[in-house]
């Protein structure tokens, strides 16, 4: 009931998710100083949660989510994807997940989805990220889900319900972008519209107040 990608780029790790259900940013993608991971399908969130401490703690994305799966006794309906700070990038897709379901591993990125349409939107998700390259990677990773939503997305409805973008910048480090659409009619338009204000009222508001702290990832 999902569509997503995780991806690396020029030091900066994120991922962006859209669905035909409610508040999916709060409950599958998760980034963090050394790579990305969404868990999806029949969602388990602690997965997500360890595999970014797990991934802090400097190992790699593939030994993560594999040991995570192979302790899940529901692992066949989990479809767990992401990548890390090396670029190394992992995607599984049980076999129990709801028809169309898949994955797409790309040089520094992951796609997947469930109870698509078709296969045809993870090859326009990858397609838009590969074709944005000259772009930032909260730019790509929009453009990316956009290209999946007009592709037919989630088959249960003509638009996701609800989306979320994440980008972390390691180096600062703080989330350079956590922006969430929890239900609306169109969330992925609604989360363009969100990181456009973002992007221009929200960047002045940061430059006015120098002092403001709203990193969740402290040091």
């Amino acid at each position: 009931m999902t569509f997503s990608i995780c991806a690396t780029a020029n030091g900066r790790h994120g991922a962006a998710i859209a669905t035909k259900a409610i508040a999916v940013g709060s409950t599958a993608a998760f980034v963090c100083r050394r790579g990305a991971v969404c868990t999806q399908a029949t969602t388990n969130t602690p997965i997500g949660v360890r595999a970014t401490r797990r991934l802090e703690g400097g190992e790699s994305v593939g030994d993560v989510v594999r040991s995570e799966l192979d302790a899940d006794p529901d692992a066949t309906l989990r479809q767990v994807h992401g990548v890390d700070s090396s670029g190394a990038a992992v995607a599984v897709t049980g076999d129990d997940c709801g028809s169309w379901a898949g994955h797409l591993e790309g040089d520094g990125y992951t796609v997947a989805g469930n109870l698509l349409i078709d296969g045809g939107v993870l090859d326009a998700i990858a397609e838009a990220f590969e074709g944005s390259a000259d772009r930032p990677l909260d730019e790509r990773l929009l453009r990316a889900l956009r290209a999946g939503e007009n592709a037919g997305g989630d088959k249960r409805g003509a638009h996701a319900q609800s989306a979320a973008l994440s980008v972390f910048h390691p180096e600062a480090p703080r989330l350079e972008h956590d922006l969430r659409v929890d239900e609306r009619e169109d969330a992925v338009a609604e989360l363009e519209r969100l990181h456009e204000v973002a992007s221009t009222t929200g960047a002045d508001w940061a430059e006015r107040y120098l002092a403001v702290d709203l990193q969740r990832h402290p040091e």
